[in-house]
């Protein structure tokens, strides 16, 4: 008799309850392109964090501190100092996450490269507890943009373990010895393990604002005859007409 109570019960709970409807999530990104040549343009992802002036839309390019190496700097696109860049490699360095991203410079034209230091390098002597980031002359496998199915497209550091949850690309008013004053310079800030939590944090230097770099779309130029670059492996690239303008809170899935 209780089995039967119990099944009768369990029939009109079933009756009574409202039909549920599984939630359809429909995702909504920013309108994105495609080109082969782009640039980097920066943002802040704590508005808190930014600096002032605001470096938010500021673009990626680089100042010679001596042989061979040229820091990571930030500039107002309307400076026209940034560099042109372009992923570079084959099919299956696609596949295989070891394509480059390159910039050409020099006379004539090489191949550049973004190079980050590691979690034990440091910005010495000017910033001790920095991890710097330069372009210089020669490609590098240090950073890639990230590819589907990751729904943005972003600048990532290679050398940082588990991808962006490894760490931060920061801006920061630093001092640059070679010219005796301060810049809007790039660095990186590796994320390290809670010991209470034993999770990753990352830990923003103080007077730095957390950025990501973002590809902008961008006509890659024709190389001259003479020149030491080659655009015959340039890959298109995921980008965005506008980075600046995006409003990155009304997207998501």
């Amino acid at each position: 008799m209780q089995t039967t109570l119990l099944t009768l019960g369990l029939a009109a709970l079933a009756t009574a309850a409202p039909a549920v409807t599984p939630r359809q999530t429909v995702p909504h990104y920013p309108p994105s392109s495609v080109s082969k040549g782009f640039r980097l343009i920066s943002n802040v992802t704590d508005p808190t964090r930014d600096l002032t002036p605001s470096v938010h839309g500021f673009a990626l390019g680089g100042i010679h501190i001596g042989p061979p190496n040229s820091r990571s700097v930030l500039s107002p696109q309307a400076d026209n100092t940034s560099r042109l860049f372009y992923l570079n490699g084959t099919a299956s360095d696609l596949t295989l996450g070891t394509t480059r991203i390159v910039s050409d410079g020099g006379t004539p034209p090489f191949p550049w490269g973004v190079h980050v230091q590691g979690p034990d390098e440091f910005d010495l002597p000017a910033n001790p507890g920095s991890h710097a980031t330069f372009i210089n002359g020669g490609s590098t496998l240090d950073v890639g943009i990230t590819k589907f199915p990751d729904p943005y497209s972003v600048l990532v550091n290679r050398k940082a373990e588990g991808g962006s949850a490894g760490g931060t690309f920061v801006a920061c008013y630093h001092e640059v010895p070679y010219y005796r004053r301060p810049f809007v310079v790039v660095d990186y800030a590796y994320a390290t393990v809670d010991p209470d939590t034993a999770l990753p944090v990352v830990k923003v230097p103080e007077g730095c604002a957390p950025i990501t770099l973002i590809p902008q779309c961008a006509v890659l130029n024709d190389l001259p005859p003479d020149a030491i670059s080659s655009h015959e492996f340039a890959l298109d690239q995921k980008c965005y007409e506008d980075v600046a303008s995006i409003d990155w809170k009304q997207y998501g899935p």
